[in-house]
C-alpha cells in the first residue's frame, strides 16, 4: 500500500493528521518513505507541519479551488514514492527538501486569493556507457483561468525539459573520453507571493554534465495574474528610468562592499552603464513577501568560485517607485 494511505489522511483528514501522527502504522511501515519518516524526527515533524498547513488551507476553500489542492497532494505522495529511493540518506534528503517546498507552498497558497499552481515533475535515471545520469527536475504549471497562461507554462515546462536532456550523454563517446562519470540535473522552484497581483518564481537549478566543474544558479520571474505573463522590471516600475536611478548606486556599493568582504567580483562588471543594462535583465528580480531580492550567479559579477552573489532591498526603498497599475502596484 506504500505511502497512499498517508495521502488520504492528509486530503480527508488532515486536522486528525497533523495531531495525532503521520497517518501510516510506523508499528508495520511498508516503504522506505514511511520508514525514514518514522525513524527520523526531523521528517515527522515537517510531515506533521505539512499537513496542518494542508488543512488551514483546505478548510478556508472549496470548489475547484479545494480540489485542486487535493489532487496536488496526491500528485506530491506519488512523487515521493517514486524518486525518494535509494540509500537512508538519500530518502530523508529527498523527503526533506520536498517537505520543505511544499510547506512554503501551502502557505504561499493561504496568501490572498488560492493560487492555482501545481508542481511538474521529471525524474529519471540511466547510463549510457560509462556516464551515468540522474535528472531529479521540478517547475510550476499555471492552472487558473484569470489570464491565459500557456506561453509561460510552455516556457517553465521546455527549459527543463532542455535543460535536463544536456545531461543525457548522446553516444558513448563521452564515457570513453572520460571514463566512468556520473552526471546530473536538479532542479527545483520557490514560490513568493508579493502583491494581490502576482506570484514570484525563482527556479533554482544544479547540474555537472562532464566539464571543469558543474553549474548552478537561479533565474526568477514575477507572474503578472492579471496577464498571464512575467513582468519586466520596467514593467512593475513607473516609466522613466528613475527606478534605475535608485537601484544602480544601491546594487553598485552592496557588490563592492561584498567584494571588500572576501567575496572576489569582478570590478568592471558593476560599472554604472553596465550594472544599468544588466538591471534591465527581469531574470535577476526575485521579489519576495517583504523585500527583493537580486540574484547574480555565477560569473555575472564575480568569478565561479564565488558562487552566487544577492543583494536584498526592503520595499520600503522602492514602494514609490513601482508603477500605480503595474503588478507590485498595491505594495505602494
Amino acid at each position: 500500500m506504500r505511502i497512499a494511505l498517508a495521502c488520504l489522511a492528509l486530503a480527508v483528514a488532515a486536522p486528525a493528521y497533523a495531531q495525532s501522527g503521520p497517518g501510516f502504522d510506523c508499528a508495520k511501515p511498508s516503504s522506505e518513505v514511511e520508514l525514514a519518516v518514522c525513524a527520523t524526527p526531523e521528517l515527522t515533524s515537517l510531515h506533521a507541519k505539512m499537513a496542518a498547513a494542508y488543512a488551514a488551507l483546505a478548510g478556508k476553500l472549496s470548489g475547484p479551488a479545494r480540489d485542486h489542492l487535493a489532487k496536488e497532494q496526491q500528485r506530491l505522495v506519488a512523487y515521493l514514492n517514486e524518486s525518494c529511493v535509494g540509500s537512508r540518506d538519500e530518502v530523508v534528503g529527498c523527503l526533506r527538501d520536498n517537505y520543505q517546498a511544499r510547506l512554503n507552498n501551502l502557505r504561499i497558497f493561504g496568501e490572498g486569493v488560492y493560487t492555482f499552481v501545481s508542481t511538474q515533475y521529471l525524474n529519471k535515471k540511466g547510463k549510457v556507457g560509462k556516464i551515468s545520469y540522474t535528472i531529479d527536475a521540478s517547475w510550476p504549471r499555471f492552472d487558473g483561468t484569470s489570464a491565459d497562461f500557456s506561453e509561460i507554462n510552455r516556457r517553465y515546462a521546455e527549459r527543463a525539459n532542455k535543460a535536463a536532456g544536456d545531461v543525457i550523454p548522446k553516444d558513448t563517446s563521452a564515457g570513453d573520453l572520460r571514463g566512468e562519470q556520473d552526471w546530473s540535473y536538479d532542479q527545483s522552484f520557490e514560490l513568493q507571493r508579493p502583491s494581490g497581483s502576482a506570484v514570484a518564481v525563482a527556479v533554482n537549478f544544479d547540474g555537472f554534465a562532464g566539464g571543469a566543474h558543474g553549474f548552478a544558479g537561479t533565474d526568477a520571474q514575477l507572474i503578472d495574474l492579471r496577464t498571464g505573463r512575467a513582468a519586466a522590471p520596467a514593467e512593475v516600475f513607473s516609466p522613466g528610468d528613475r527606478w534605475l536611478e535608485v537601484l544602480v548606486p544601491l546594487v553598485r556599493a552592496d557588490l563592492k562592499k561584498q567584494s571588500s568582504d572576501g567575496k572576489p567580483g569582478f570590478d568592471d562588471a558593476i560599472e554604472p552603464a553596465k550594472l544599468d543594462k544588466l538591471l534591465r535583465e527581469s531574470g535577476h528580480y526575485f521579489w519576495r513577501r517583504d523585500s527583493l531580492q537580486l540574484i547574480f550567479n555565477a560569473y555575472v559579477v564575480g568569478p565561479y568560485v564565488s558562487g552566487q552573489f544577492t543583494v536584498d532591498i526592503p520595499y520600503a526603498t522602492l514602494k514609490t517607485l513601482f508603477a500605480v497599475d503595474g503588478p507590485m502596484g498595491d505594495r505602494r
